[in-house]
């Protein structure tokens, strides 16, 4: 399985509160992880899947996501991106490392320290923000990003974070008793299995060549997944198809039975009854709302 690897953002850098990073390659070259400081990332271009604790979606273009404390995430492009496919496919990002109990320390008053530690609680879930903040950060992002004094990062930073606390315009990614049970000692194992099936999920996917893959028998490898991704294994692939799916809706006007087979589903019974345990509507009825809005 695909283990998130703990990484270490401002480690060494004891008066960091923040750190920044901007991503501008052929693709994405994340393993799944995650680390102390929370991760504020907008998207500028590329597309994919990501994977933030237990939720399974696709990105595109102009997103922007804040990823709470010790939450593993990934951000895992196309098949286009790495083989060459489509030559104009590029990965461009913009993230803004926040450190929760380095910016803390800097506030003195009871008051704006508990509005800050709410936000930081409920961000351990993942967030999506909407069009109508999104607009306003995204500006913020990328005039830190050109900044070239100190303190003028850090006055956009305490900026951004400022809006961060008082927005209501964002849903959560995560569900609400999602707990991280990864731990440090665990190696590549979920690294290998999410690549593996976010690059093949339109194909057969077997239970049993997973387990191969990680070097466990079928047993040990459903409890060791179930125990980490609090979903089993073949919930995970459906999802991932599923997310593929609405995507296809949103793009193209392919047929329903065309989609379901072109997405790794061997029947359209099953996508069917797989699509409307993830979103609680029929296809017909979810293509129907994309019509609407």
């Amino acid at each position: 399985m695909m283990k998130p690897i703990f990484a270490k953002i401002l480690d060494g850098k004891i008066n960091d509160v923040y750190g920044l990073k901007v991503v501008d390659a052929p693709y994405f070259s994340t393993e799944f992880h995650f680390h102390e400081e929370c991760q504020l990332t907008y998207t500028i271009e590329s597309e994919g899947r990501r994977m933030i604790g237990d939720s399974i979606e696709d990105f595109n273009s102009d997103e922007l996501i804040f990823v709470g404390s010790n939450l593993p995430h990934v951000w895992h492009n196309s098949n286009q991106y790495f083989n060459d496919v489509d030559a104009h496919a590029h990965a461009r990002s913009v993230s803004i490392f926040i450190h929760p109990d380095k910016i803390l320390d800097l506030f003195k008053e009871p008051d704006n320290i508990q509005r800050i530690k709410n936000f930081f609680q409920l961000a351990k879930r993942g967030m999506k923000f909407g069009s109508e903040v999104k607009k306003k950060l995204k500006e913020l992002m990328l005039k830190v990003a050109l900044q070239t004094e100190e303190i003028g990062r850090l006055i956009g930073v305490l900026e951004i974070l400022n809006l961060l606390c008082s927005t209501k315009n964002y849903e959560l990614l995560t569900s609400p008793g999602y707990t991280n049970n990864y731990q440090l000692k665990d190696n590549d194992r979920m690294d290998k299995i999410l690549k593996y099936v976010f690059d093949n999920f339109n194909q057969e996917i077997l239970l049993h060549a997973a387990a191969e893959m990680t070097n466990m028998n079928k047993q040990a490898f459903c409890r060791y997944f179930k125990n980490r991704t609090q979903k089993t294994f073949v919930t995970f692939v459906n999802e991932v198809r599923i997310g593929h799916a609405c995507k296809l809706m949103a793009q193209t006007d392919q047929q329903i039975s065309e989609l379901a087979y072109s997405c790794g589903f061997n029947s359209l019974s099953n996508f069917n009854k797989f699509f409307k345990l993830a979103k609680g509507v029929t296809p017909k009825e979810y293509k129907k709302m994309l019509v609407v809005d």
